[in-house]
């Protein structure tokens, strides 16, 4: 007896493969996943699974290619995506078999895809399809999809930035990547896609004008939401892969200054930033505070700070500082410890008095 409609779809999933199979054991000994005598490391598989993949390496091992081949190969990824011999062989029936409608394949794998997205093998035999295609006009809509449910699926935006390079297919994704972050200003992974989409576009006509105008658009997102690592990772990796100073966009350190101390909340991604910039206009005084109020409010990386401090070009300036400021200490201990001393003594002569 059934307790749900969900046991009684399942039982009849499981009926229809097992109907499959005992089709398939007409023709072909099962080959079990190891002999009797050895057993290292077995997967423990389900009845139904095990019926599955005996089969399936029995079919693998005969190197048959067809059509029911192919159609073998969707059962054996429903019940495991990740399977590589399966889509290998699924491969291979697609390329032989010429009666096989490559957009069929397309529409079955964005099923496929969408409920396992974070498979390697899905989106490399999906890579694979579209270049024998020759047609990328679908790309776009299925990866949409994909970035409703994971807007930061690795694979999927690897798939786009592929998609770009090996078709030229950049029209509206600056549109885009404006949607996304209008979504989640902090999502890393559109960040990431328009640092190489932009270095993508202009190539060697990257000059500082293009680098300006992206760090401008940056800094208006700081200016939403300041504290948020990414932004201020975009601004860095402009300046330094495109080997420019910190000094020739004087005007970030200005509006982060600004930024800083008009907001609130500790913000240790900004002050990262200004922290370069002080180090390198040679800012001794700026830099060593700066890094004691990120040693104050970051404190996971309160080692970091406290090398970069031992190994800037103002340790020794830092040195001088803070035996300046010990002595300082030890005066004003010592200050302390005779006005003990002196009250003590006051206290004393009191206590005489009154006896």
């Amino acid at each position: 007896m059934f307790k749900n409609f969900f046991d009684l779809f399942r039982q009849q999933e499981e009926d229809e493969t097992m109907k499959i199979i005992s089709e398939w054991e007409k023709e072909f000994t099962p080959v079990p996943q190891f002999s009797d005598k050895v057993k290292l490391m077995k997967i423990k598989y389900s009845k139904e699974e095990t019926k599955v993949m005996d089969i399936f390496r029995a079919v693998f091992l005969s190197k048959e290619i067809s059509y029911r081949v192919y159609d073998l190969t969707s059962l054996v990824i429903s019940f495991f995506p990740n399977n590589y011999n399966a889509w290998v062989l699924r491969r291979e029936c697609l390329d032989k078999i010429k009666e096989i409608d490559p957009y069929a394949e397309l529409n079955w794998l964005d099923s496929t895809i969408l409920v396992n997205q974070k498979n390697y093998q899905i989106w490399h035999h999906r890579k694979l399809l579209i270049e024998k295609m020759n047609d990328v006009s679908h790309e776009k809509n299925v990866l949409a999809k994909v970035f409703e449910s994971e807007p930061k699926n690795f694979h999927a935006w690897s798939h786009r930035i592929w998609m770009i390079r090996r078709f030229n297919n950049t029209e509206n994704e600056f549109e885009f990547i404006d949607k996304m972050l209008k979504e989640d200003i902090k999502n890393n992974s559109v960040w990431n896609y328009r640092f190489f989409l932009v270095q993508y576009i202009n190539g060697d006509k990257l000059n500082k004008d293009i680098i300006e105008n992206e760090i401008k658009y940056a800094l208006e997102k700081i200016k939403g939401c300041p504290v948020n690592e990414s932004p201020y990772s975009y601004i860095r990796g402009f300046i330094t892969k495109c080997h420019f100073k910190y000094s020739d966009f004087n005007f970030v350190k200005e509006n982060l200054e600004n930024i800083i101390q008009n907001n609130k909340e500790d913000n240790s991604y900004g002050l990262n930033l200004l922290l370069d910039y002080y180090e390198e206009e040679k800012n001794g005084q700026k830099f060593n505070e700066t890094i004691e109020k990120l040693i104050k409010i970051d404190y996971i990386r309160k080692k970091y700070y406290g090398w970069r401090k031992d190994n800037s070009i103002f340790k020794e300036e830092i040195k001088k500082e803070e035996k300046e400021e010990n002595k300082k200490d030890e005066i004003k201990k010592d200050e302390n410890k005779k006005e003990e001393n002196k009250n003590d003594e006051n206290k004393e002569d009191k206590d005489e008095d009154k006896k």
